[in-house]
C-alpha cells in the first residue's frame, strides 16, 4: 500500500513539473518583454493588453503627452520551434504643449515577427530555451499622428530559463527605424529582463488550478537622435532605465497580469520628454 502511494505521488509530481515547464506561455510570462518559451504545434495565443502612459518635460516645462494604447497580439505555433506573431495597436494620444493642445485616435503601426527556437535543454523541473526573432513594423497608423509612416525593421534574441518555482527571460533587441516624409525616428537598442517568482500555492499538487506570480522587470534603452529633413533633432535620443513590478495569475488556459513601469534613470538629450509612468494590464488565452 505504501509503495503504491509513493508511486502515485511520484507520477503526480512529474505531471505537474511537465505542465509548468512544457506549457511555457500558459504558466508564467513576462509583462512587457519577450520570452523564448515555445508555442505548441498549431497552438494559438491571443493577448489583449492595455497600456496607459504619460511623458512630460523637465520641471517647469508645460509639456505633457498622455497615451492610451490597446494592443491585440496573436501568436501561432507553426511548428514546435517556429512561432509567428502579429501586434495591432489602437491608440489615443493627447498632447499638451501649454497653449497648444491636440488629440488623436486611431490605428497605430502594426508589427509582424517570427521567432525560432535554436537551442533547448530540458531536465526534470527546469528548461533552457534560446530563440532569435525578427520582424517588420508597417505604417497602418496615420503619418505624424498615430504612426510614423515608415516601414521599420527590428530583431533580437531572447533566452529563457524556467523552473517549477520561477522563470527568467532576458532579451536584446535592435530597432532599425527608417525615414518617411522627411522624419526619421532614432534607432533603438534595448536590453530587458523579467523575473517571475511563484508566490502561491506554496505546494503544487495534482489538482492545482492556478498560480500567482510576482514579477519584476528591468528595461534599458539607448536611442539615437531623431532626424527632421535630414537635420538632427537635438531634443531627442538618450538613455533610459526603468523598472516594472507586477503581479500575475496563471492557469493552464489563460494568464492575467498587471504592472506599473517606472523610470529609474533618464539621461535624455536637450528637452526631450521623459517617461513618468506606464500602467500595463493584459489577459492572454491559448487555444
Amino acid at each position: 500500500m505504501f509503495a503504491s502511494e509513493k508511486v502515485r505521488r511520484t507520477i503526480e509530481v512529474v505531471f505537474v513539473i511537465s505542465c509548468v515547464v512544457v506549457s511555457g506561455f500558459t504558466q508564467a510570462a513576462p509583462i512587457a518583454t519577450n520570452t523564448a518559451l515555445p508555442l505548441s504545434d498549431e497552438e494559438l495565443i491571443v493577448r489583449q493588453q492595455l497600456v496607459v502612459a504619460r511623458s512630460s518635460g523637465r520641471p517647469g516645462a508645460q509639456t505633457q503627452i498622455d497615451r492610451l494604447e490597446s494592443r491585440t497580439v496573436f501568436g501561432y505555433g507553426v511548428t514546435s520551434r517556429l512561432a509567428l506573431f502579429s501586434v495591432l495597436p489602437v491608440v489615443q494620444i493627447n498632447r499638451d504643449f501649454g497653449n497648444v493642445n491636440d488629440s488623436e485616435f486611431g490605428l497605430g503601426d502594426a508589427a509582424l515577427f517570427a521567432r525560432y527556437e535554436v537551442f533547448r535543454a530540458d531536465k526534470p523541473g527546469r528548461t533552457v530555451r534560446i530563440a532569435p526573432y525578427a520582424g517588420i513594423r508597417v505604417p497602418t497608423g496615420r503619418d505624424g499622428k498615430t504612426g510614423d509612416g515608415s516601414v521599420d525593421f527590428f530583431g533580437g534574441i531572447v533566452a529563457t530559463v524556467a523552473s517549477t518555482q520561477w522563470v527568467l527571460d532576458s532579451q536584446v533587441r535592435y530597432d532599425d527605424n527608417r525615414e518617411a516624409d522627411g522624419f526619421k525616428r532614432g534607432d533603438l537598442v534595448t536590453l530587458e529582463s523579467s523575473f517571475q517568482l511563484r508566490l502561491a500555492p506554496a505546494q503544487v499538487v495534482f489538482d492545482t488550478k492556478g498560480f500567482v506570480f510576482g514579477v519584476i522587470e528591468l528595461s534599458a534603452t539607448k536611442s539615437e537622435r531623431n532626424r527632421v529633413g535630414g537635420v538632427i533633432d537635438p531634443n531627442s535620443g538618450g538613455f533610459q532605465l526603468s523598472v516594472t513590478p507586477g503581479i500575475q495569475y496563471s492557469t493552464r488556459r489563460w494568464i492575467a497580469d498587471f504592472g506599473v513601469k517606472l523610470p529609474l534613470v533618464s539621461d535624455l538629450n536637450g528637452s526631450a520628454l521623459e517617461s513618468d509612468f506606464a500602467v500595463l494590464t493584459s489577459i492572454r488565452v491559448n487555444f
